[in-house]
């Protein structure tokens, strides 16, 4: 038999241009499985009710669309391509490149309601790149290599991260009609970057022996599994409110950087941050939130809202095109 791989060859062998090339791709799969979904929940709603929030029945009846299942489809096909990269490259150079997902749904979403991007929303999209770039690489280089696991400070973080969740929720639910897109993928953001940073206390409780000994580890998993579904069901409220590009913008910069912070707050992996560090870390944060906030602001969709309801801004006499 003709071996399939060269002798002493890994699979998942550190290699960098093949790892960047691999999460380019996942990066555009992403992007593209958000738009499909967008499109699908976008046939669920009523397109012109100022409330686009969808009910039980209708996140019901997505589960049985064809389209929005091959939209989930091609982002687990993403996240999964994603991981591999991430085994064969450092954080480093791996996760600032996942953040192409939101160029590449500004680009789709483009073609597919015919609208150019204005320099204000190529802007917004620069500066959420550039910050969660930046972001990242101060967390990457400054972690602690070991994960402290107190279960008092995890379970009390996660439910201050649930409540911020949630009320960036309500806000998605009644707050202004240009703003729920936004808060409702920025809730359901807080749970996605909770679930990643419960991934990773799961991952060491296992590592240290009889896991199903731990009451920590049962405390865990139930939260875990809350994050996804509520998680999920928030960002498909995102989807039904809003275009695709923003609640790709914010799932990509409020995920890790809620991941990264309870991290380094709660699991001890921020010894190493210095003042200096942690001072450029919120300042790259906030430019990345900032750029997912001009965004929204100056997408058509929002423009278009505005254009409405004259009270909703102070641009709603401008002329603009109608993203859907």
């Amino acid at each position: 038999m003709i071996p399939l791989v060269a002798p002493g060859f890994s699979l998942f062998q550190q290699n960098i241009p093949l790892a960047i090339g691999i999460v380019v791709f996942a990066s555009f799969l992403f992007a593209g499985g958000a738009t499909v979904q967008h499109l699908a929940v976008g046939r669920t709603v009523d397109s012109q009710a100022e409330n686009r929030s969808m009910n039980l029945r209708q996140f019901w009846g997505l589960i049985t669309n064809l389209r929005w299942l091959s939209g989930l489809s091609l982002v687990a096909i993403g996240a999964s391509l994603h991981i591999v990269g991430l085994m064969m490259a450092p954080v480093t150079v791996v996760q600032p490149v996942g953040i192409l997902a939101v160029p590449w749904s500004v680009l789709l979403a483009a073609k597919l309601h015919h609208f150019r991007p204005t320099r204000q929303i190529w802007g917004a999209v620069a500066l959420t790149i550039v910050g969660i770039v930046v972001f990242t690489l101060i967390s990457a280089t400054t972690a602690a290599p070991d994960t402290a696991l107190p279960p008092a400070q995890i379970i009390v973080a996660s439910l201050v991260v649930f409540a911020i969740g949630g009320l960036l929720g309500a806000f998605g639910r009644f707050g202004p009609a240009a703003r729920r897109c936004l808060m409702w993928a920025s809730g359901g953001s807080f749970f996605y970057g909770l679930s990643s940073a419960l991934i990773k206390v799961i991952s060491e409780l296992v590592g240290q022996g009889p896991f199903w000994q731990r009451p920590l580890f049962w405390t865990v998993v139930p939260f875990l599994l809350v994050c996804y579904v509520i998680g999920g069901w928030m960002v498909q409220q995102g989807y039904a409110n809003g275009p695709a590009e923003i609640v790709v913008g914010s799932m990509t910069t409020t995920d890790p950087i809620v991941a990264v912070t309870f991290g380094m707050a709660v699991l001890g992996e921020g010894i190493r941050v210095g003042l200096w560090d942690a001072f450029g870390m919120l300042v790259a944060g906030v430019i990345a939130v900032g750029g997912v906030v001009i965004l929204s602001i100056h997408h058509p969709d929002s423009l278009s809202n505005q254009a409405k309801n004259p009270a909703a801004g102070s641009r709603a006499a401008d002329p603009v095109p109608d993203a859907h």
